[in-house]
């Protein structure tokens, strides 16, 4: 996917777009530039090309100054690298532990007095052959 280099330059902006603080951690430390990018790029497979043209416009550059650049004069570009940085980092076990929610438990669909009336048609009609 890409190289050790593009991900060298991408480890820097993600822990820009994602510093640690307590107790989540930053996106390098969550694993982002690693194997959940591939991840996430292999959802959103849409978003390669951009995201490579973001990464490399922004090599070489100081990480903070790149991105407001990145920002202002390549929304779209931006865009793929914010979509994918987020969405990797909310891929990690480290964060989904820091964060600790709980989702509630989906209620049960109870359509039992919808059978019923509709047997109770069934009942009241009787049993016929034709």
């Amino acid at each position: 996917m890409i190289d050790p280099d593009q991900r060298r330059t991408f480890a820097a902006l993600a822990d820009v777009l994602i510093p640690a603080s307590d107790p989540m951690p930053s996106a390098t430390a969550a694993g982002v530039p690693d194997a959940l990018l591939d991840q996430a790029l292999g959802y959103r497979p849409d978003l390669a090309e951009p995201f490579a043209e973001a990464v490399a416009w922004c090599t070489g550059k100081d990480p903070e100054a790149a991105l407001d650049g990145l920002s202002d004069q390549r929304p779209e570009e931006f865009q793929a690298l914010t979509v994918l940085t987020a969405g990797a980092y909310f891929l990690s076990p480290q964060v989904k532990a820091a964060l600790a929610y709980d989702a509630p438990p989906r209620t049960a669909r109870d359509d039992v007095d919808s059978y019923v009336d509709m047997l109770a048609d069934v009942v009241d009609r009787g049993f016929a052959t034709r």
